[in-house]
């Protein structure tokens, strides 16, 4: 959860975020998961949030497993920590798909997790740029804090960038 500086390639786990400044490479694999990319251009700083499920109600863990906990979370570490302005934030979004081919709209992890972090980047006032959410496979997405490029692999199709 810290500017981190080690190495070319920042790793996000499940249900965790990290920041790195240029010319770092921030990764993670999604699959009902959404990655929520915050990227400021002038200071070549990136954020990526891997959030399990939409909301915490009151749940144990880390905070950057929900989007109504990680995305505040996330938004703050880039204002206060890499002193980003929020008017040149941009987000992408990836992810969110249903990876057990569950048609009820209940247990559709991913449709939930696709709405609120696109509500709540609403809220905050925070543009989003790209997307390439839902379908049924997984993604792997990778960003270049150099040029905000986001390539976004769904398994078993090519590379796309964003």
């Amino acid at each position: 959860m810290i500017l981190n500086n080690n190495g070319n390639i920042i790793t996000v786990g499940v249900g965790d975020l990290k920041i790195g400044k240029s010319p770092k490479m921030i990764k993670t694999s999604l699959g009902s998961c959404v990655g929520v990319v915050l990227y400021d251009s002038v200071q070549k700083i990136g954020g990526v949030l891997h959030l399990m499920l939409p909301n915490c109600n009151d749940r144990e863990g880390k905070p950057s497993k929900y989007a109504d906990t990680g995305i505040p979370l996330l938004l703050d570490l880039m204002l206060n920590q890499a002193k980003s302005k929020k008017n040149v934030l941009t987000a992408k979004i990836f992810g969110g798909a249903n990876m057990f081919n569950v048609s009820s709209e209940l247990f559709d992890i991913g449709k939930s997790n696709i709405a609120e972090t696109e509500r709540l980047l609403n809220h905050f006032g925070i543009r989003i740029t790209a997307s390439r959410v839902g379908g049924t496979k997984g993604h792997q997405i990778t960003l270049d804090t150099e040029t905000g490029v986001v390539q976004s692999r769904i398994f078993g199709e090519p590379i796309k960038e964003y």
